[in-house]
């Protein structure tokens, strides 16, 4: 998977932001279908690039986080900041799937390399200093 510049959220100009409002409305829809409860939503907080939803899925609590640049959309089952463990929810992925790019555990977790990317130079200056392990930890950051 290749990064396109500005997923980090260190591009001052970038034209395009997701529309909040219309992922939330998306949220409640997905989840009312599947039997399953939003518990929170927040949109994306300095420093955190994306937004996160808490939710309850068949007794279980997972979080889903979206991009606040481009439709990436990940699972987690463990939020704590800048610690997320990424998670697959096939049932949620399919109804996700239609409006956003849903990505799997398995490519989150991809190690990064910067010579792999399209990111701007500030964008490589920041994950230098914040030494992301995964591709995750760049799409979904909390840098400052």
């Amino acid at each position: 998977m290749i990064l396109p510049k500005g997923i980090t959220g260190f591009i001052d100009n970038m034209e395009e932001m997701i529309d909040g409002q219309q992922f939330k409305r998306i949220c409640y829809e997905v989840l009312r279908e599947a039997k399953g409860e939003v518990l929170n939503f927040e949109g994306p907080l300095y420093p955190h690039n994306y937004f996160k939803v808490h939710i309850r899925l068949k007794g279980e609590l997972f979080y889903i986080l979206l991009n606040e640049y481009y439709p990436y959309l990940a699972f987690a089952n463990k939020w704590e900041d800048i610690v997320i463990e990424f998670t697959d929810l096939p049932t949620l992925s399919i109804a996700f799937g239609e409006y956003y790019t849903v990505l799997t555990k398995k490519e989150l977790n991809l190690p990064f390399s910067k010579m792999e990317h399209n990111l701007e130079e500030v964008e490589l200056k920041q994950a230098a200093y914040w030494q992301p392990r995964s591709i995750g930890e760049v799409i979904f950051n909390c840098w400052d």
